[in-house]
């Protein structure tokens, strides 16, 4: 019975004029393998590019946030406190020399959707995005401006 079932396998299709007529069912699994595993490289590849390409958006944004960072304290004197956070860029936090908005406030998430964090003491300032896993105090954190050493690293 086995023999039976891999004979009919391995049994090409062949026409009337004794020709073969078309490829065996063993032919047809082996192209489907090869075809899926040259699909599983190229999704590989490209996702790999999509990541790098978000970190470095990422990175622009914070550069720009920066940017606008600086023009609001040449404006107020200082950086907006941890506790005014990046909407003072976007809303007036209270203060009649306030001359923004200075972003728009879509440019406060990073390329995943998530909200920049931001802290200061009025004299420098941290930009930080919890990066590609989305999880603040990783690995994959990203900070401007950028940490010495590594991104779990606490600077003071």
């Amino acid at each position: 019975m086995f023999n039976k079932f891999i004979s009919i396998l391995n049994r090409p299709f062949v026409d009337k004029q004794g020709g073969q007529k078309g490829m065996t069912l063993i032919e047809i699994i082996i192209v489907i393998a090869l075809i899926g595993t040259l699909m599983t490289i190229i999704v590989r590849q490209v996702t790999g590019v999509s990541e790098g390409a978000q970190i470095d958006q990422a990175k622009i944004g914070m550069a720009n946030m920066s940017s606008a960072l600086q023009l609001y304290r040449v404006h107020m004197n200082k950086y907006p406190s941890t506790e005014q956070g990046l909407m003072a860029l976007v809303e007036n936090p209270g203060s009649k020399r306030w001359r923004g908005p200075y972003l728009d406030k879509k440019q406060l998430q990073d390329p995943w959707q998530m909200e920049f964090q931001y802290t200061s003491n009025g004299r420098t300032f941290e930009i930080s995005s919890a990066g590609i896993d989305q999880e603040f105090g990783t690995a994959e954190d990203l900070f401007y401006p950028e940490r010495e050493g590594g991104g779990e690293e606490e600077t003071e």
